[in-house]
């Protein structure tokens, strides 16, 4: 049966946190990616833009508008197939738009201790669709919690949450393809149907993934002049795009529907 390797979630220059441009992303997902759901923070215009370069340019790459709403508590909420950007920023008010918009709606990080959406209190899941069971930058115990969401009956899925090209792929929905592949998505997350959720390893004592690790570890005794953090932040992103990633990435099976 042919396959699709679905990328549900990730961050293009569009989010205020972003750095995947356009190039990056075409070459980041050359012969590991069929299909990327790009979910910028607060916005669909990247989503569009890309889409529509993607168009333009008949890419084998099928791009899908999605969105990470930030909503009052700072918590995040994901819908798909959206028509416009999510104005509500209370939870219960977003899953009814998105909804009303035929999108479907996803808990990003459910646990995740800065924005999940469950990371305080309890919620009422309905009109929720599907929550990410692994998230490389989530702690071991952050997606622990989260895989227990799938006795709820919810698709467990999983989001490489990538903001430079480099992190795209760390986690992948391998889906049947059926008919095209907005349809196989589609019914992927909305029916039952089986996949293989697989994802860059992660033990027990990992804390997530962290961005420029070096820099930080060095940060207690080394202070950068304020007038050169943009141009660092420029450089790591150069190198995160262009020369991390370049290996083949070690994934292994995180969730398997049968």
């Amino acid at each position: 049966m042919k396959t699709l390797r679905v990328e549900l979630h990730c961050h293009t220059i569009y989010s205020h946190d972003g750095h995947i441009g356009f190039d990056a992303l075409l070459k980041a997902a050359r012969n590991r990616l069929d299909v990327i759901c790009i979910t910028d923070h607060d916005t669909v215009d990247g989503a569009r833009e890309f889409k529509r370069r993607c168009a333009e340019l008949n890419c084998d790459l099928q791009i899908m508008i999605g969105e990470e709403r930030t909503l009052a508590d700072g918590s995040h909420l994901i819908g798909l197939f959206l028509k416009e950007a999510i104005s509500s920023v209370s939870f219960e008010e977003a899953v009814e738009e998105i909804s009303e918009q035929g999108g479907i709606c996803i808990l990003p990080h459910p646990y995740r201790r800065k924005d999940g959406v469950l990371r305080g209190e309890s919620r009422s899941l309905q009109g929720i669709s599907a929550f990410e069971l692994f998230n490389p930058k989530c702690s071991f115990e952050e997606n622990q919690r989260a895989a227990e969401l799938a006795t709820c009956g919810l698709h467990a899925v999983g989001g490489s949450d990538a903001h430079y090209a480099g992190d795209l792929g760390e986690c992948v929905n391998v889906v049947p393809f059926i008919d095209s592949p907005v349809a196989s998505v589609e019914r992927f997350l909305r029916t039952h149907v089986p996949y293989t959720v697989i994802g860059t390893p992660q033990g027990p004592s990992d804390q997530g993934r962290k961005y420029a690790p070096t820099y930080y570890r060095l940060k207690p005794y080394l202070q950068l002049p304020r007038p050169l953090i943009p141009v660092a932040r420029v450089i790591y992103g150069v190198y995160r795009n262009n020369f991390s990633g370049r290996k083949p990435k070690r994934l292994e099976t995180k969730y398997v529907y049968e």
